[in-house]
């Protein structure tokens, strides 16, 4: 084989050096990215260098593993989330259903959205649905529902008792005549290229669900909007996209998810209907109907249908909004515990195991933070130097993708969340039954 020349070689190195350019990867996020790799090495030898098998520490010792390969897992599968292309022969009918109950400051933008979504617009159709609200609300539909008139067939259903969201949901899913159901939240916003992002994927028959990726409206507000920014990115582009990897995904939230109509008609009534331990479900509409659909079907996650909601500004709203997804998240827990052994072997595993970490994390806390130093009289270094790691991971990870802003952030967001907010799981347990919505 004849030598190359020190030119060729040259050549061939900066041939290479501008693929890598043309392809938008840039040597400094190679870098933090093996910092990100680094700072795993470094939590496994933690982990290592802290376990001991001895007496009573077996069990905080396989928490301490667990958790470490699931966020592991978490970020090595997502990397791994695939979009699919967007086919434009494809182009099932859609009906957008937005409840909403005193949301007359935000109604009006939210329907306004739909009319720019670049899609065909003799395929959409409106259905907003005004649940005993005791604002404005109604009128604000009713104008939106002029201003589009025309463009875009839009229905206002007027309540004067409030029903619930649930039984708005319903209503509009009944009253679609349309393909694909989207559901969008009185307060968030889609962008133009949304629509068709979230349609592309019930190409395929098994889907019967896709969540879309929903930023923070109103991120600027203040330091909790922005905390809750950085969770919101990290929990759909990570751990969304993990679980839809295996057609998994659990909870296609309220703000921007499609459902497949003709799916949703299978378990309808039931889901309306629903209880739990003699009590009407009234909330946690959004994970219950994911729970309908993944029994039989898939769901997937679209990170580029990309939409935004306002979120609680003030600490009460925020805690009652975060009580009320603990709730629900215990409930369908229980009820998807029951069939998700049937899915995917690996998707199985990974999601016993996360019910395994949320459930005995406050136990360990207690553990690590109380009884052993009270015990030994040793400040918890170790728990406290592991858990401050992990939540690096997700800052680090935030920077590559997002960029230098409010990027350590994200290790206060997600350390707000694990240690405050973790005591929420057991009182959701003690007020299960409790149905009232909190917010409203």
């Amino acid at each position: 084989m004849k030598n190359k020349s020190y030119q060729e070689i040259k050549e061939s190195y900066f041939s290479f050096i501008n693929r890598v350019k043309n392809k938008g990867i840039l040597f400094r996020d190679v870098a933090f990215w093996l910092v990100f790799f680094l700072v795993l090495y470094v939590i496994f030898l933690f982990k290592v260098s802290t376990t001991n098998f001895r007496g009573g520490t077996m069990f905080f010792t396989i928490y301490s593993l667990v958790i470490f390969i699931y966020i592991l897992s978490r970020f090595f599968l997502s990397h791994f989330h695939r979009s699919i292309e967007h086919d434009e022969s494809y182009q099932p009918s859609i009906t957008f259903v937005v409840p909403a109950k005193n949301e007359e400051d935000n109604i009006a933008e939210t329907v306004r959205r739909f009319v720019h979504v670049n899609y065909p617009k003799d395929r959409i159709e409106i259905i907003a649905i005004n649940d005993g609200s005791t604002d404005n609300t109604h009128g604000e539909m009713l104008k939106i529902q002029k201003e589009v008139k025309g463009t875009i067939p839009m229905t206002v259903v007027n309540w004067k008792i409030n029903r619930g969201k649930r039984d708005g949901m319903a209503e509009g899913v009944k009253r679609a005549k349309h393909d694909i159901v989207i559901f969008i939240d009185s307060d968030s916003f889609i962008e133009p290229d949304c629509v068709k992002h979230l349609v592309k994927y019930f190409s395929n028959p098994r889907i019967g669900a896709v969540s879309g990726h929903t930023d923070v409206f109103n991120r600027e507000t203040n330091l909790l909007t922005q905390m809750q920014a950085t969770r919101y990115y990290i929990a759909f582009s990570i751990y969304k996209a993990a679980e839809s990897v295996f057609g998994n995904v659990t909870c296609c939230p309220g703000c921007c998810s499609a459902y497949r109509r003709s799916y949703l008609l299978e378990f309808l009534d039931p889901w309306l209907n629903q209880t739990f331990l003699g009590s009407k479900c009234t909330f946690g509409d959004d994970r219950s109907l994911t729970n309908f659909i993944i029994q039989k079907y898939e769901a997937v996650y679209s990170p580029e249908a990309k939409a935004y909601t306002v979120v609680p500004h003030t600490i009460g709203k925020y805690i009652k909004q975060q009580q009320r997804w603990k709730k629900s998240w215990v409930r369908e827990t229980i009820i998807a515990s029951a069939f998700m052994w049937r899915k995917n072997i690996f998707a199985a595993i990974s999601y016993y195991a996360y019910v395994f970490l949320a459930i005995t994390s406050p136990i360990v806390f207690i553990r690590a933070m109380l009884w052993h130093p009270y015990l030994t009289g040793i400040f918890p270094l170790a728990y406290l130097t592991g858990l401050f790691l992990m939540l690096l991971l997700h800052g680090i990870y935030y920077r590559t993708q997002v960029g230098p802003r409010a990027w350590l952030l994200s290790v206060l967001t997600f350390w707000f969340y694990t240690v405050m907010l973790m005591w929420q799981l057991p009182w959701a347990m003690f007020t299960i039954r409790d149905s009232r919505w909190g917010t409203r």
